[in-house]
C-alpha cells in the first residue's frame, strides 16, 4: 500500500514537471515571433538610415561635381577637358584670365618645374604688383599644383616682377601678397636677367643669319627678311621696301657714303620705323638702290644688348 501511494506521488510529480516545462516552452514559442518581428524591424529600420545617409553623401558628391563634365565657368571647362597637357591648361587658363592684349607664354624646366611668362602690350604702361596679383589669384586656382614660377614683362620685355613658388601660394590661398613680398617680387623681377632677353628665331643661309623685320612708313607696313650684319653702322633697305612704306623724295634726300663688300656706295637717307621680335625702334635707313638685299644694322640695336647663337639661329635681345 506505501509502496503504491509512493509511486503515485512520484507519477503526479513528473506529471506536474512535465505540465511546467509544456506551459515554459509554449510561452516561449509563443514570444519568438514577437522577438523575431522586432529584431527584423529593428535591421529594416538601420538600414533605412543607412540608404538615407548614402542618398545624402551622393546627393553632396554630386554637387559638389556636377559641373566635372562640362563646367560651371569658363575656367572650370578648361579645367576639365580631358588629354590636354599641363603646359596647354596653363595657357589655356592664363589666355581666358589675362586682358586680350596681353601674351603670356609656358616654359617647363627640369621635367616638373612650369613657368608662366606675361608680357604686357608694347604701349602699355607698368602694371602694379597688386594688380597682376589679381589676375594671378584665378591662374593659381587651377593650375597652382604645377606652377613654379611667374615672370612679368614690361613694354620693354624687360621683367619687372617675379613670383616664386611661395608666392604663388599665398596667393592662391590669400588672393593676395602682403607688401613685403610684392616688394620681393618687385626686387626679384628686376634682377631676373635670365628671362629679360628675347629670343629671336632667325633664318640661317651659309654662314648669316636673315631676321624677320617689320618696316613701318607713312603709307603702309611691309614684312621681310634682313641680314644680320653687326659691321653695319647703319640699317639698309631694298628702294622697294623704301618705296612701298612712303612716299620720300630720293633725289632731294641726304645721302651718305658706305663702304661695302661691292666698294663705296652713296644711298640716300630716310627714316622708318623697325620692328623686330617686339623691339620698335625709329631709325635712319640707308636706301639700296643696287639691289634687294635689306642689313639690319647696329643703329638698331643701341641701348640694347644681344648675343647671336650661330648654331640655334637665334639672337638674345635685351635693353640694357
Amino acid at each position: 500500500m506505501n509502496s503504491l501511494k509512493l509511486t503515485s506521488i512520484i507519477f503526479l510529480c513528473f506529471l506536474l514537471a512535465w505540465a511546467g516545462e509544456a506551459i515554459y516552452l509554449s510561452q516561449q514559442n509563443a514570444a519568438t515571433p514577437d522577438r523575431v518581428k522586432a529584431e527584423e524591424n529593428q535591421k529594416r529600420n538601420q538600414a533605412e538610415i543607412e540608404y538615407q545617409k548614402k542618398v545624402r553623401e551622393l546627393e553632396q558628391e554630386y554637387d559638389k561635381k556636377k559641373y566635372l563634365a562640362t563646367g560651371e565657368t569658363v575656367l572650370d571647362r578648361i579645367y576639365n577637358t580631358q588629354g590636354q597637357s599641363i603646359i596647354e591648361l596653363i595657357q589655356r587658363v592664363s589666355n581666358e584670365v589675362l586682358p586680350n592684349s596681353w601674351s603670356s607664354d609656358v616654359k617647363v624646366e627640369e621635367f616638373t618645374h612650369f613657368i608662366l611668362f606675361i608680357y604686357l602690350p608694347h604701349n602699355s604702361q607698368q602694371i602694379g604688383p597688386g594688380q597682376i596679383v589679381s589676375y594671378l589669384r584665378p591662374i593659381t586656382e587651377y593650375c597652382g599644383w604645377f606652377l613654379t614660377n611667374v615672370a612679368v614683362f614690361d613694354k620693354s620685355h624687360k621683367s619687372y616682377l617675379f613670383f616664386d613658388k611661395t608666392m604663388l601660394a599665398g596667393i592662391k590661398q590669400n588672393g593676395q601678397l602682403p607688401k613685403k613680398l610684392l616688394a620681393r617680387a618687385e626686387k626679384q623681377g628686376q634682377s631676373f636677367t635670365q628671362f629679360n632677353s628675347v629670343i629671336i628665331k632667325c633664318e640661317k643661309h651659309e654662314s648669316h643669319l636673315f631676321l624677320p623685320i617689320e618696316v613701318v612708313g607713312n603709307s603702309s607696313i611691309v614684312t621681310c627678311y634682313a641680314l644680320l650684319d653687326t659691321g653695319a653702322s647703319t640699317t639698309t633697305l631694298s628702294s622697294k621696301v623704301v618705296a612701298k612704306t612712303g612716299f620720300d623724295n630720293l633725289k632731294n634726300a641726304p645721302r651718305r657714303r658706305f663702304n661695302t663688300a661691292n666698294g663705296p656706295m652713296s644711298c640716300p637717307i630716310v627714316t622708318r620705323e623697325i620692328n623686330v621680335g617686339g623691339f620698335r625702334k625709329g631709325i635712319e635707313i640707308a636706301v639700296n638702290q643696287r639691289d634687294d638685299i635689306n642689313l639690319l644694322g647696329v643703329n638698331f640695336f643701341e641701348g640694347m644688348d644681344y648675343i647671336v647663337d650661330f648654331q640655334n639661329s637665334s639672337i638674345y635681345v635685351w635693353e640694357k
